[in-house]
């Protein structure tokens, strides 16, 4: 990842899409917990509505490193905020990391319609399988959930973040037709 290539206008916009997936995931997660104690449930449900987000900036700045810089910011946001530090941003640089790392190998850059829905769908694949699984490792946990939670949780947030995805490219199609954003 080459941070030169990206511009401060870039760098701004990500910038507002962390503060908009931020306050997204804190309504969704904050909703969420005050109906179920059941720990994956969080991440379930916010994975479709933070992947629509996720998926219009991805496609604005369209540049490898941009899944990675969200990563970044938004796990130490979220350490300042949550006493999850520690085992939130590895969860989210991991994510970020990976997504950028598939989308380089097999399309070179965000922006098409199966880049943003992948990269969605990665993302929340390696985000619930680490957080779900490292905190017990390294002692942030006492429990560790079955594996059979953890792949039924994996699996329903890369769907739901591959469905926040296609909704967040049908968006950035129809941002793109009102010159909201350029090709």
């Amino acid at each position: 990842m080459n941070l030169k290539k990206f511009t401060t206008r870039d760098l701004t916009f990500i910038g507002m899409i962390i503060a908009l997936m931020f306050i997204v995931q804190a309504v969704t997660i904050l909703g969420v917990s005050a109906f179920t104690p059941f720990e994956p449930a969080k991440s379930v449900a916010s994975a479709f509505f933070v992947s629509i987000v996720i998926a219009i900036g991805l496609a604005k700045v369209g540049k490898i490193g941009t899944f990675t810089i969200i990563g970044v910011v938004n796990g130490i946001i979220c350490g300042f905020i949550m006493p999850a530090f520690l085992p939130l941003l590895p969860t989210t640089v991991l994510g970020g990391l990976a997504a950028d790392a598939v989308i380089k190998i097999k399309y070179g850059e965000y922006g098409v319609r199966n880049s943003l829905i992948t990269a969605c769908g990665i993302n929340q694949l390696v985000e619930t399988f680490v957080i779900l699984t490292v905190p017990f490792f390294f002692g942030f946990s006492q429990t560790i959930l079955t594996p059979t939670l953890i792949l039924v949780s994996a699996l329903i947030t890369t769907t739901l973040g591959v469905l926040g995805g296609f909704v967040g490219s049908k968006i950035v199609q129809e941002l793109k037709k009102a010159g909201a954003i350029g090709e």
